[in-house]
């Protein structure tokens, strides 16, 4: 891809204390969450689109000097001037795997290597309910549908909790060979049961209130990602998720799934069919670690090779990229409401204005330090000070990254060789 693509663009970087596992960002208002390997969860909010009033957005009625909480952004000639850090935690006593608000907004979900899943409130950070008791290992996977909250952990096991009581509805086990790699919602379906999870080199269909429904061939490939593109004509629905907002006609843009593979490929797989892969695309020379929705059928994906790629499903081709930077790449991306793209890594996270021409833009960025004086509140059953272990849990996390990516590899080496598929003709 041309390097043309990979200019200075606008953006903000909040800066963090140690390395960032995951990201979240508030379905209705510029506010992100990020779990780090400390065990600590940070909820910062950062400028809405140009024009609209942050405090509004909120709908608190304060200015952002008035605001107790300190939680008004400041516009300058449409360019982001601050941010600001709601609140810090520590939320877990290991590091926090993941985090993840539900679809209303209503609550921010996080679980840790504590094995522990936590519910708490987005806007001062309380816990309000927790379970300690029913992971079988540590987790490694988050997500929430409008009734359930799910984890995926390394024994390949999928937990699925009610909400109302955080109590368990089903646990699926033996889903795939190793560890769950992602879970994504299949609401296209105008059912809000049924998902995917993804591990070692296959993608298990569930419904969840009745158990594995199909697991696709083997891709002789890991899988490290997954996520749901829908076409423009799907609205969503809080009852029913994604859903058609008419008729559909049968040459519109279809349904994808779209996989990111260890060995730097895309692969998409078509709605109504999880036996195979339909077509796929090289992105990278390294691993798609994390990938995200996009509006108009485009996706993002972030890679081991620090670059964040803005890619068209419906050309499988990747049409932009940004240079998010780090030794760790990029572990996690989100999309807002303002269709801006976040991404994570190492200990930075980077908030992007993604414009649809392909000029450069020579605008540079500010760099916030998340323990500012900004924002302070925030509540949980631990301690809220800082490890003072950083660097060591840095250095172990990069060692748990290369190893998992290595232990892939050479799971795919030791795979015997089948031919090409024939249904990969004319792609990259």
């Amino acid at each position: 891809m041309a390097s043309a693509g990979r200019g200075s663009r606008p953006k903000t970087t909040i800066s963090f204390p140690s390395t960032i596992f995951s990201i979240a960002v508030y379905p209705e208002k510029p506010v992100v969450a990020s779990g780090l390997s400390t065990g600590h969860v940070f909820m910062h909010r950062y400028a809405a689109d140009e024009g609209v009033d942050v405090n509004e957005q909120d709908g608190d009625g304060s200015s952002g000097d008035e605001s107790e909480h300190g939680i008004g952004g400041k516009m300058t000639g449409g360019e982001f001037m601050e941010v600001d850090r709601l609140w810090k935690t520590r939320r877990h006593k290991g590091s926090c795997r993941g985090v993840a608000f539900d679809e209303q907004g209503t609550y921010l979900y996080s679980v840790g290597t504590d094995s522990v899943i936590k519910q708490a409130s987005p806007e001062s950070g309380k816990v309000i309910a927790k379970n300690s008791y029913d992971i079988d290992s540590s987790p490694s996977a988050l997500t929430t549908t409008t009734t359930h909250a799910l984890v995926g952990t390394e024994k390949a096991t999928l937990h699925v909790f009610d909400p109302r009581t955080m109590k368990p509805t089903n646990t699926f086990t033996d889903l795939h060979e190793d560890y769950i790699t992602s879970i994504s919602h299949l609401a296209q379906y105008q059912n809000t049961y049924h998902l995917i999870t993804t591990g070692s080199t296959t993608v298990t269909r569930i419904d969840i209130r009745k158990g594995k429904l199909s697991t696709s061939e083997d891709q002789e490939d890991e899988i490290l990602c997954s996520c749901i593109s829908y076409p423009p004509n799907f609205e969503y629905n809080p009852t029913e998720g994604r859903v058609s907002n008419g008729a559909v006609s049968e040459k519109s843009a279809p349904v994808t799934a779209v996989m990111g593979m260890v060995t730097g490929v895309l692969t998409f797989w078509m709605k109504g069919n999880w036996e195979d892969q339909q077509a796929r695309a090289i992105v990278s020379t390294e691993s798609v670690d994390c990938i995200a929705e996009y509006p108009d059928q485009r996706i993002i994906a972030g890679g081991a090779d620090g670059l964040v790629r803005l890619v068209d499903v419906r050309r499988r081709k990747a049409i932009k990229e940004f240079e998010h930077g780090g030794e760790d790449g990029v572990v996690s991306v989100a999309t807002d409401a303002w269709g801006r793209v976040i991404s994570a890594g190492g200990e930075v996270v980077r908030v992007w204005r993604v414009e649809d021409e392909y000029e450069e833009d020579k605008a540079g960025y500010e760099s916030y330090d998340s323990d500012g004086e900004s924002g302070s509140r925030g509540s949980d059953d631990f301690s809220s000070d800082d490890s003072d272990d950083n660097g060591k849990k840095k250095k172990k996390r990069k060692k748990t990254t290369r190893r998992k990516r290595a232990r892939a590899k050479n799971r795919l080496a030791a795979m015997p060789k089948t031919p090409a598929k024939a249904n990969f003709s004319g792609l990259d």
